[in-house]
């Protein structure tokens, strides 16, 4: 007979077996037997080169999209902007297709629904790299010159010009001297092969004063130039004996850009102000 104690004993022992059997027959399992698939390297191999081969495919197909659209849709698209970013959006869809009809069915296997979420925004970061470097200089010009450093007036005086900002520019009525309504425009190429039609109020053409200014002193036009070798000034002389009043001037650039008609238009302002005499009392 056994007693309980010796019984007890035994059968903790056996429990203490199998459970460390249990323990090293799950540390000495494979992968497979945990539901994890095994390793094969063969296929990661082929998998990583249809990787490969579909990102070169991507970086190609964006490639020729922006060089298509810079160089044969965009010279004819200035009035249809919109067309220059719907076409390329469209693209997307034609990856699957792409991949299917040029590589072999040795790659096109491997391609999951993550490969073309992968390969859409490689094709539209690619794409809109390339437009970016190709749509501006030296590549293109699409943008007409602009404004350099504000604008503002300048009057003679016996010591030269002085310079008075763009904040508010008035003159009084019976003003005397020569004033002139002064401005730079600066772009990625030479803005002076622009053209500048300014307009004072009904006197449309009126003249670009600059050289006439530049001749007196060189230097009374620096407050509107950052870039004094490239910025081009424009000068605009106010008339004589002009009433009280407001006044618009219109100065309307027009530039050949690359590859289309590049335009801007900028406005100023000028205030005349009624004389006012002042009240004596004797």
């Amino acid at each position: 007979m056994v007693d309980i104690n010796t019984a007890m004993a035994a059968a903790a022992t056996e429990r203490r077996n199998r459970d460390t059997g249990d323990k090293e027959r799950k540390k000495n399992r494979s992968g497979a037997d945990m539901g994890i698939e095994a390793f094969d390297p063969v296929k990661h191999v082929s998998k990583e080169k249809a990787d490969t081969v579909s990102m070169w495919l991507v970086i190609s197909f964006a490639t020729t999209i922006s060089l298509l659209m810079r160089y044969v849709a965009m010279p004819s698209s200035q009035d249809n902007a919109d067309m220059l970013w719907f076409i390329p959006m469209l693209g997307i869809f034609l990856i699957p297709s792409i991949h299917r009809a040029v590589l072999p069915e040795k790659f096109v296997k491997h391609y999951t629904k993550g490969t073309w979420f992968k390969a859409s925004f490689m094709h539209i970061f690619t794409w809109l790299a390339l437009t970016f470097l190709l749509t501006n200089a030296p590549f293109a010009d699409i943008v007409a010159p602009q404004v350099d450093n504000g604008w503002g007036m300048i009057s003679e005086t016996e010591d030269g010009f002085d310079y008075s900002k763009s904040s508010k520019i008035n003159l009084t009525e019976g003003y005397t001297g020569e004033h002139y309504l002064v401005l730079a425009f600066t772009d990625n190429s030479d803005a002076a092969d622009s053209d500048y039609i300014i307009t004072f109020g009904e006197d449309v053409n009126s003249t670009n004063s600059w050289k006439e200014i530049e001749a007196i002193d060189p230097s009374a036009l620096d407050s509107v130039r950052s870039h004094k070798d490239i910025d081009y000034p424009v000068a605009i002389k106010v008339p004589d004996e002009l009433a009280a009043g407001t006044y618009t001037i219109v100065i309307e650039i027009i530039e050949d850009g690359d590859p289309w008609e590049n335009t801007r238009t900028v406005e100023l302002e000028l205030t005349i102000n009624e004389f006012v005499e002042e009240d004596s009392t004797e």
